[in-house]
Formats: C-alpha cells, structure tokens, sequence
C-alpha cells in the first residue's frame, strides 16, 4: 500500500532519507536556471519558422527538467520527503523522453526532402504513430515506476518500483536506437542510391543548415542514449546502489547530458533549416505511395571489362524504358535527325567529294635514315653538305640581269 509520508529508517533506501548526503543546491539552482533560460530561445524559433508542434515538445521537456531541479533543491531541505523525491523521479524521467519525442517528429520531414523513393513506409505519419505509441507506454511505466519506489512502505515494493522504471527507460532506449536506426538507414539508400533525387526541394537539403541540424540531431541522440543506458544501470543496482546514489555520476552523465542535448536542440531547429518547406513536408498532408509502386527515373549501369567499377548514365524521362526491360540504354538513344535548316542537308553548304585524294597525291619518299639518331648522326650532316649543290649554281647571272 502506497502512503504520502516520510520513510522511516527501515523502509528508506539509505539511512536517513533517499539520498546519502544532500542534494547540492548550487549546482542544482545553475541547471535549474540553464533549462530555464532555454525555455524563450525556443518559443521564439518555433512562432519565427512556425514549427508549433516540434516547439511545444522542446519546451515541455524543458519545463519538467526545471520541475525536477526544483524537486531536488525540496529534497535538500528534507531529504526524507516521498512527495519531492516523486516529483524529482517523475520530472526526471519525462523530460528527456518528451525531448526525444521532438527528435522523432522531424524523421518523416527529413524523408519527404529527399522524396518519396527515401520513404521506409507508405505514409510517414505512421513512424509518428509508432514512436508517440512506444513512448507513451514508456511515460506510463517510469510514472508507476517513479511511484513506488518513492511511497512503498517495504523494501520490496520500492525495489519493485524500480524494476518498473527500468522496464520504461528501457522502452525510451528502444525508441531512440530505432529512430537512430532508421535515420541511418535513410542515409544509407541515399548513398547507395540507383534513382536521380527529386531537385525540387535540393535547396534545402544541400543547405548548410540542414546539415548542421542532421548532426545536431545526432548529436542530442547519443547524449540521449547515454543517459538512458546510465539511468538504466543505476537503477538496475536499485536506490541504495552505489551509481545511483554517486552525484557526480547524476551531474555528469544525466543532468549534464540532457542540458548538452537542449543546448543543440534549441541551437539548430528544424525551423531554421528547412524554411517554409517544413509545413510542406509535414507527414499530415504527405499523400500515400507504395515504394513498391514509384516510378523511378533510374541510372542503366554496365560494368567495365577491366575494374568493376559501375558506370551509370541516367535513363531519358520521356523514353518507354522499364527496369525489366532487356533494351539497352545505347538502342534509346539513337542519334537525332538532322532538321531541314541543317548544313548536313543544304546543297549550299555542301563541298564537292575529291576525286583523287590529296594525300594520295602527295609522293611519299622513304628516308635514308632508319632512326632518327641516324639522321643526326655526324657522318649522316656531312653526307648532306657534300650533296647540296652549289650556291652559286643556284642562279643564273645572266638570266636575271638580260
């Protein structure tokens, strides 16, 4: 039976409350005020680029890493308090998932700017659906978690609680390996793409701010993981464990992790790199298309003889040319014919054939020399300058002067 009182000693998880010593309140009032101070910076990126949804989540998740810095600096004053040390677990918990559910919201917009061919299911609301889904009984599980292990009147029901709370950090690890899973296998089919990426939105995606927010995203994510995987293990060792009881292990690894991810979050949104063109893209207004059903402009490929490098050349638009079809790319593409305004067709312009050809009708005379260090050669010059006739011989005197 769960009672709202302060632990007594047999039932707290340490002597003396929840925690060994203290909360420190300084460090708690600075990550208060840090979480706090991004709470503006994103309201105003969010009505500025017009991303309500994105934003609302960001500042959610932000709200409640304040309310469980608030519950931590309660704890300080009574560090046996089920109720504070509820709202600091709660708080705790939430905040970060609700940040991670932000991230999930811009995958489906990242798969529409590179178009229809880079989607991994037919309408990417669903991916929305799913995440909202996982998360959800995710929240659910580390509330009743939370709950517990700060109200149980046995030690058991406390360790129970805790088990509860892994199962739902567990949940939110889930979530964020599949979503970077998925993030990567996007990246990967477009490097290893055989189809030409729809231009009209490349303004965006070859944009240095789209960049920017697809590492900021995968940044937040890592720091994200990281936490959970240390939350994880400390409550897997139970409340009184060593790395859960360890502040500078909760300053360094949780607190610290999540405020690095907000900073990024806020830094790069999505706003700011995809422009106008994040209401365009939004899953909601994304019309259904079987991948199995795309019409692709594909890229014909022959392998060379000597490497097996592949070498693509892009198909026609406007030729009849299917993947299963056995005509080459060379047969489509026959040479254009001339129009009637063409040289190639003018009588004007065009020459008279030779009747002899005009190399032929140069005599070809062999040299003496069979190389040409031959024809250098010392004895090859003197040769000359014996043969050459006379200059004098050269010109008739008295022809020029008659």
């Amino acid at each position: 039976m769960l009672i709202a009182r302060e632990c007594k000693p047999d039932t707290c998880p340490v002597p003396g409350g929840f925690f060994e010593s203290s909360p420190g309140l300084a460090g708690n009032a600075f990550l208060l005020a840090a979480f706090a101070s991004l709470i503006p910076l994103n309201l105003y990126t969010g009505i500025r680029y017009k991303t309500p949804l994105y934003v609302s989540l960001i500042v959610i998740g932000l709200v409640l890493e304040v309310v469980s810095h608030v519950g931590k600096i309660l704890l300080h004053a009574d560090i046996a308090n089920p109720t504070y040390f509820s709202v600091y677990l709660v708080a705790n918990f939430w905040g970060p998932t609700i940040m991670a559910t932000a991230m999930y919201t811009a995958l489906p917009h990242i798969m529409a700017i590179y178009g229809p061919e880079c989607r991994i299911v037919s309408r990417p609301i669903f991916i929305n659906i799913f995440f909202l889904t996982l998360n959800i009984f995710g929240l659910a599980f580390q509330a009743v978690g939370s709950v517990f292990a700060s109200n149980g009147t046995t030690t058991a029901e406390m360790a129970q609680g805790a088990n509860i709370a892994v199962a739902g950090l567990a949940m939110q690890l889930a979530s964020l390996t599949i979503f970077m899973v998925m993030y990567y296998y996007i990246n990967y089919r477009i490097a290893h793409r055989r189809y030409i990426i729809d231009p009209k939105l490349a303004v965006v995606f070859l944009s240095s701010k789209f960049k920017t927010f697809l590492l900021g995203i995968q940044l937040a994510a890592f720091l994200l993981i990281i936490r959970v995987a240390v939350r994880i293990g400390a409550l897997s060792t139970g409340l009184s464990g060593g790395l859960f009881q360890s502040e500078i292990v909760t300053y360094l690894l949780d607190d610290t992790a999540v405020l690095l991810a907000a900073i990024i979050l806020s830094l790069a949104p999505p706003g700011r790199a995809f422009g106008p063109s994040w209401k365009d893209t939004t899953p909601f207004t994304l019309q259904k298309i079987c991948p199995s059903r795309i019409r692709l402009p594909l890229r014909s490929h022959e392998r060379s003889s000597i490497r097996t490098r592949v070498i693509s050349q892009p198909y026609p638009l406007n030729s009849t040319f299917t993947p299963g079809s056995s005509r080459s790319y060379n047969a489509l593409n026959t040479p254009p014919v001339p129009s009637i305004t063409s040289p190639a067709l003018n009588g004007v312009y065009m020459r008279p054939a030779y009747e002899v050809s005009p190399v032929a009708a140069v005599p070809f005379l062999a040299s003496e020399a069979s190389s040409p260090r031959e024809l250098m050669s010392p004895i090859r010059k003197k040769k000359m300058w014996a043969s050459a006739p006379d200059a004098s011989q050269m010109v008739n005197p008295n022809g020029i002067w008659s």
